[in-house]
């Protein structure tokens, strides 16, 4: 046993004198590993066992690979390989494998399904594997791994930390990935579904493995950094994020320029608190407007988070509706980076009808999310810059003051505003009928922005009245009379222009 080995144990052995459990002495020795992997008790190992930890210890120590072969697999494995080839396809399930020590290395046997799919529980736990991890200080310790691999992107990785089976202690780097637009940053982060509480798939519970996941795209270096330390700085599932640098086209390798890991003795983080003062208004749609993607991305990472930077808004990252997750680990608020942001995504307004067309973007979240006097107070600006709006247009297309179109509205009462209601309702049919029967692109969501400015706004669209005469001479009477639709020509036509006596023209809300 090497000289840093043996002083680890001995001072496992003295702290053991003292009252301490020796697999616990002789991790506090050891430093920092995973809460689901315990160190080998060499002393109650067999003869047989011990040989085979000696060796692999000492193929670790010289800082070589350990070798690993590949034996038959399981006749399950076989036999669904056949039908796959059979049936004209190739096998596309994850691989599993369970793995033995030998003293020459490990051997993997692939099997059909892995911990999920065995008989092992926490009454009966799955065999241990040694296998010997090497700090950079050149000490060595051997852990027992629970006995599953899985194949990840060529490399044969342990199930339970993500590290390589040939060169353990250092979980494998992120996947290669084709980046959704030229020159962009990602930030790639471990998930750990063990590090909380130290559970083992497959025998404390079931589900998803530990496994890298795309956190987000920047367009700067300076932002993915500031991401990826905020996602590791708090104790939580997520152990180490990596920063990828990708080139300008899907000719280019991804490259690790960054790497942080999680602090063992990491705080909780706080919840984040609103800071003082008002929050800015939100950003108006051009100054968020999406990014021009790759030709064959079929499915770009379309949300993002918008920081506000103290003199305005700015996109920090794209992600796959992660933005509110991002926001929450950098802590968006007092004492944050940003002091306040939102999530955008982009417009299904047609997913009622399970029509998922995009027409534009959004904002569907706003960080630190609002409290209900704070959300009372921003539904109540809406209304009065609605109200302001409606105002303005009346004044300015019956030639009125605004003192005027203030009384006009008061005069003609609730009757005259349902008049108004109507008219708008029927230039915005014409407006939904002409944006359907567009494919998705700029033109249907131009038309997506021209309804968003006539219903809060006020903003009419070219030809108005004559498009809602169309749409009324389209849609059937079946079910509302003819006086029902000379009505909503009325309205569209007051909408569009007031009259100027609308008592002499018997507008409703003036009649005697």
């Amino acid at each position: 046993m090497p000289k840093k080995q043996r002083t680890a144990a001995k001072c496992a052995r003295a702290a053991t004198r003292s009252g301490a459990k020796y697999t616990t002495a002789l991790r506090a020795a050891a430093g920092p590993l995973p809460r689901h992997l315990p160190v080998v008790d060499e002393d109650a190992l067999t003869d047989g066992e011990r040989l085979v930890v000696d060796h692999l210890r000492a193929l670790v120590t010289t800082g070589g690979m350990l070798p690993l072969r590949v034996v038959t697999p399981d006749q399950d494995v076989i036999e669904a390989e056949r039908r796959a080839r059979a049936d004209g396809g190739r096998p596309a399930w994850q691989r599993w494998a369970v793995v033995e020590a030998a003293v020459d290395g490990y051997v993997l046997r692939e099997v059909l399904h892995g911990p999920n799919g065995r008989e092992h529980h926490k009454g009966n736990w799955a065999p241990r594997v040694p296998v010997p991890v090497r700090a950079e200080d050149g000490t060595v310790t051997v852990v027992a791994m629970p006995q599953w691999a899985r194949e990840d992107h060529g490399w044969w990785i342990w199930s339970h930390t993500g590290w390589p089976v040939e060169a353990p202690g250092r979980i494998v780097d992120p996947p290669q990935r084709f980046a959704p637009a030229p020159d962009l940053w990602e930030v790639a982060a471990w998930l750990d579904m063990s590090r909380e509480d130290g559970r083992v798939l497959g025998e404390d519970y079931g589900g998803s493995a530990s496994s890298w996941q795309t956190v987000g795209w920047c367009t700067t270096r300076e932002d993915a950094r500031l991401i990826a330390r905020a996602y590791v700085a708090h104790r939580g599932h997520f152990t180490r994020a990596d920063v990828l640098q990708h080139g300008p086209d899907l000719g280019y390798a991804s490259e690790v320029r960054d790497s942080y890991l999680q602090a063992p003795d990491a705080p909780v983080q706080a919840r984040a608190e609103a800071a003082p003062g008002p929050r800015p208004a939100s950003p108006d749609r051009a100054e968020v407007p999406e990014m021009t993607w790759h030709g064959g991305e079929t499915h770009p990472p379309r949300s993002s988070l918008v920081v506000w930077t103290g003199t305005g808004w700015r996109t920090l990252v794209w992600s796959d509706w992660q933005a509110s997750n991002i926001a929450a680990h950098l802590g968006v608020g007092v004492g944050g980076p940003f002091a306040w942001a939102e999530s955008w995504g982009p417009r299904h307004p047609d997913r009622d009808l399970h029509d998922w067309t995009q027409e534009g973007r959004e904002m569907f979240r706003r960080h630190p999310d609002t409290e209900y006097l704070e959300h009372s107070a921003l539904l109540d600006v809406e209304r009065a810059a609605q109200a302001e709006a409606l105002l303005t247009a009346l004044a300015e297309r019956g030639a009125m003051t605004r003192e005027e179109a203030a009384a006009r509205l008061e005069q003609g009462g609730e009757a005259y505003r349902q008049l108004l209601d109507v008219g708008q309702a029927t230039i915005c049919r014409a407006l939904h009928t002409a944006r359907r029967a567009l494919p998705e692109g700029p033109e249907r969501t131009a038309v997506r922005h021209a309804i968003d400015d006539l219903m809060y706004r006020h903003l009419l669209p070219a030809d108005a009245e004559r498009i809602a005469g169309t749409q009324l001479d389209t849609e059937a009477e079946a079910t509302r009379s003819p006086e029902m639709t000379a009505w909503c020509r009325r309205a569209a036509a007051e909408y569009v222009a007031p009259v100027a006596d609308p008592i002499a023209a018997g507008i409703e809300g003036f009649r005697s």
